[in-house]
């Protein structure tokens, strides 16, 4: 990171990626804006000297201009996993970001960090993929801006989506119906895309690019299971769905009060979600492999191995 003080700012700081960059970042000797939906989940913050909180309100464009103010880099990790009456993929994916190029624009600020997603794809089969492809889409327009865009697969870590409903379907249910069980995935451990975040925030030579960015392993989503089965030591039956029941269980999922799973959810699933591994920029880092985390909870030590930071044909 460059030495000189620099002001950054994070939307989506309090998501699980956001508060792991939070932590990381506030040790260091930068200033940070953090912006939310949420401060309540941010505002232990409030006791370091170097960081301001803010609240996010997406329809507001005037204060956020007012408080990027004097701003020298934006991180945005906005993004939400199911869509809602009050939120849906294409405001918050496609419309957001390029409001925010704007805001930019405006105030003379040019270097921007943006957070998507592995297989987003304007000819992806859900609309969260698509939403994520138009919202690149509009960023890659902006020839003003110094941008780099990162397209993780599946985070994982202490407080994940992911693997930590499978682990609490795996306590209580003696048989776990999954559906798309061939879907792959190339887990990558939270710390490390903050630190590839971090490395990148002021690397030009990542100025108007798009990366891949997995683990070490590729995974079906099958074969997680198994780990996670393992990892907790116990018996349990796992039944694959063929893609007729897995869409019925999909949508009876989707029927229930709290959403867990989704048919857009599940049509994601049907694009590998794993990286493209031609042009391979490389940052070598300890690798957190899923295996080895799942089964060392207490004390782990990463591996050492070759990063996994992939450019994407799409960057230009």
């Amino acid at each position: 990171m460059a030495n000189s003080k620099k002001t950054i700012a994070i939307f989506g700081a309090s998501g699980f990626l956001g508060s792991s960059l939070v932590l990381a970042l506030s040790q260091s000797n930068q200033n940070l804006k953090l912006f939310s939906r949420n401060k309540e989940k941010i505002k232990l913050w409030t006791v370091n000297p170097n960081v301001e909180i803010f609240n996010l309100d997406l329809n507001n464009l005037a204060q956020i201009a007012k408080d990027l103010k004097k701003t020298d880099v934006v991180i945005n990790l906005l993004g939400i996993l199911h869509q809602s009456k009050k939120e849906s993929f294409d405001n918050i994916h496609h419309i957001w970001p390029s409001h925010l190029a704007k805001v930019m624009k405006d105030l003379g600020i040019k270097r921007l960090l943006h957070v998507s997603a592995l297989g987003a794809s304007i000819r992806a089969p859900s609309l969260y993929l698509k939403s994520k492809a138009l919202g690149e889409s509009e960023l890659l327009k902006q020839k003003d801006l110094d941008l780099t865009i990162l397209k993780p697969s599946v985070i994982f870590g202490a407080k994940d989506n992911f693997i930590n409903m499978f682990k609490i379907l795996v306590k209580w249910l003696p048989a776990i119906a999954l559906l798309s069980p061939q879907s792959k995935f190339q887990p990558i451990f939270v710390e490390d895309v903050t630190k590839i975040l971090i490395k990148t925030l002021f690397d030009k030579k990542t100025y108007g690019s798009v990366y891949d960015l997995g683990g070490p392993d590729v995974y079906s989503l099958k074969e997680i299971i198994r780990l996670i089965i393992r990892s907790e030591k116990l018996n349990r039956l796992i039944i694959p769905l063929n893609r007729s029941f897995s869409y019925l269980f999909a949508f009876s999922m989707e029927m229930m009060p709290i959403k867990i799973l989704t048919r857009d959810n599940w049509r994601s699933m049907q694009v590998d979600n794993v990286v493209n591994t031609q042009r391979v920029i490389s940052y070598r880092y300890s690798f957190e492999r899923l295996e080895h985390y799942l089964g060392n909870k207490k004390n782990r030590s990463p591996t050492r191995s070759k990063y996994h930071f992939y450019r994407s044909k799409s960057g230009r």
